[in-house]
């Protein structure tokens, strides 16, 4: 087995390499997701599969259950700051809450084995790995090293013991729709848990910040653009003004960045989605799967984008910023107020327009409509099944059951300690505690792909009804419930916090992101990316085939390479593996419909 991951190893560091610039990655899958059959219709009912002799227990009182003997979880760690400003200082991985109390009351001892930083967590894996050395429990954030890994016969089948400890609570987290399971499966065995998200939070928006605005005359939302020509009309306003106070005019007055489609943030997605096309994606046309990134539709996107730049919307070098980067100066010059318009996802507003909205209390930033050239709404395409994370067990973990346990408990300590009336009674020495729980720590999440839609539907009822307080029976059973109500309380007591501001605008404003993401799925046509698996085409060919498309299309927005050349990029394309790639997935396509 070591010579097998050895190899395994190699490949990996050669794709990690690769995989530097990609967009979203999909992970490999050998069935369509139907719904899974545990062989019971309820899953609150005591445990009928015996693994361990507990067939007399309810499933909750197995997850909840502490181990008779200790036992030793060994994890590794892509270190991340807490987010939770208040987690105190000198507080590491090792010595957090959830380490203490999995020990307190699982009779689990969390081993970190290694613990570094995330730019260095591929090589350190990769070494790890080559030495035979696997954790027990990890999370893949790339679905390349969760295909590996599962062939190579790496990770641990969860099969069995996913059927004994399922139940409502875990389902939530990694089989929501009772089909999403089936993602993490290969040839029927369960080697790893899918962490997903909501297929509408692929959708774009555009934000505007009306204070702003009203230096070219824009007071109320219905005056903001629905056309592209409008769209293009307000900026040409905006270039002629001194808008944002810096005694300067004629832009740039639109943020833009290398990550010019995956970003979510200062990206072309809401122009792309404009003119209907997308850079990325497998789309069913007439019964074959289409490569999205060579429709001969986005030729009209890149021209659009192109005349912008040469206009200077953009900044002449956006090109070679990151908007990910430590201190990113296209994300200090957001939060500085530069911009009085921002292409966006839902999530935005909470970052990095909260902290907008603290320097500045005097910006009011709205979502506007869609864009498209005749003003309505334009066909949209999100993924089938959306998959960016895999919780797996390596093959040697002398516990596999361990992962269901934890889940649970985090899930549980989660819902149980972050009501209003645990916050509110919570000791010093407890409050200490509650922010020394630092959830990027674990080696898995607790996150429901439904709680984004849950949580606004729940609260905005609740707000309806002109309630402030509420019973645990009237929550939402998610981890992010009560962190959102907590800032729909705080938002309603003081509007220009500006952190309040920015979960609730996200996440529950009747006209905020989240809303917007459901009237847009609920009101436009859909076409779906259907491929949700890795072929070994895209193993090998893919990173190379997405910077030649990145290259090329960056190339064409600044005037490097002209658009006429975008049928001699089609054609590398297709030759470079692009047409391996379409066999592959078109006769797994025609497999599995």
């Amino acid at each position: 087995m070591k010579k097998k991951l050895l190899a395994l190893v190699l490949s990996t560091v050669m794709i990690a390499g690769s995989l530097a610039g990609c967009g979203k990655s999909k992970p490999a899958v050998t069935e369509t997701p139907k719904p899974a059959d545990s062989g019971t219709t309820d899953t609150q009912k005591p445990a009928d599969k015996d693994i361990a002799g507990e067939s007399s227990k309810s499933v909750e009182e197995l997850l909840l259950e502490p181990y008779a003997e200790p036992v030793d979880i060994h994890v590794v760690l892509q270190y991340k700051d807490s987010e939770d400003p208040d987690t105190p200082e000198g507080v590491t991985p090792e010595k957090s809450t959830a380490v203490k109390l999995l020990k307190e009351e699982l009779n689990i001892n969390l081993i970190y084995d290694w613990v570094v930083n995330a730019d260095q967590f591929k090589e350190k894996f990769g070494a790890e790995l080559a030495a035979g050395n696997l954790p027990d429990i990890f999370l893949l954030e790339d679905p390349n090293d969760f295909e590996d890994l599962a062939s190579q016969g790496g990770l641990a089948d969860l099969t069995e013991y996913y059927e004994k400890y399922r139940n409502d609570d875990l389902d939530s987290i990694f089989n929501y729709d009772g089909k999403f399971i089936n993602v993490g499966k290969r040839d029927g065995k369960l080697y790893g848990l899918p962490m997903g998200t909501d297929p509408a939070q692929m959708t774009s928006q555009m934000i505007y910040n009306m204070t702003q605005l009203e230096s070219v005359g824009i007071t109320s939302v219905d005056q903001l653009p629905k056309t592209i020509e409008e769209f293009e009309a307000l900026c040409d306003k905006l270039m002629k003004v001194d808008y944002d106070g810096d005694g300067k005019t004629g832009g740039p007055v639109i943020p833009a960045c290398k990550n010019y489609m995956d970003a979510q943030l200062a990206d072309f997605q809401p122009f792309f989605h404009a003119y209907e096309t997308w850079a990325d994606g497998w789309y069913d046309k007439d019964g074959t799967l289409q490569y999205a990134g060579i429709d001969e539709g986005i030729k009209t996107t890149l021209e659009k984008l192109n005349q912008w730049y040469n206009k200077g919307y953009f900044q002449k070098d956006f090109a070679a910023y990151d908007i990910w980067a430590a201190d990113s100066p296209i994300v200090n010059d957001i939060v500085a107020g530069k911009y009085a318009i921002v292409p966006a996802s839902w999530w935005v507003p909470n970052w990095p327009l909260n902290t907008n909205k603290v320097e500045h209390p005097e910006s009011n930033w709205v979502i506007g409509p869609n864009l498209s050239p005749d003003g309505n709404q334009p066909t949209i395409m999100i993924d089938r099944y959306p998959v960016n994370k895999f919780v797996v067990v390596g093959r040697n973990c002398k516990n596999p059951e361990a992962i269901f346990k934890m889940m649970y408990w985090s899930l549980q300590d989660t819902l149980k300690k972050s009501t209003p009336e645990y916050q509110r009674a919570m000791t010093e020495e407890q409050k200490i505690e509650w922010h020394s729980n630092v959830y990027t720590w674990l080696p898995y999440r607790i996150f429901s792909p439904t709680s984004l839609r849950t949580n606004f539907e729940t609260i905005n009822k609740l707000v309806s009804e002109g309630k402030t307080e509420i019973t645990e029976a009237e929550a939402a059973r998610n981890n992010e419930f009560w962190g959102a109500w907590d800032r729909y309380l705080k938002y309603k007591e003081n509007p220009n916090d500006g952190v309040a501001w920015g979960v609730y605008f996200s996440r529950l404003a009747p006209d905020g992101g989240v809303a917007n993401m459901i009237k847009t799925v609920e009101t436009a046509d859909i076409i779906y990316d259907e491929v949700y698996i890795t072929t070994p085409s895209m193993v090998s060919r893919k990173a190379e085939l997405d910077k030649l498309r990145n290259n090329t299309f960056l190339s064409m927005v600044m005037g490097e390479t002209p658009i006429s050349d975008f049928d001699k990029f089609v054609e590398q394309w297709k030759a470079q593996g692009g047409d391996e790639i379409a066999k592959e997935v078109n006769e797994w396509y025609q497999s599995n419909k």
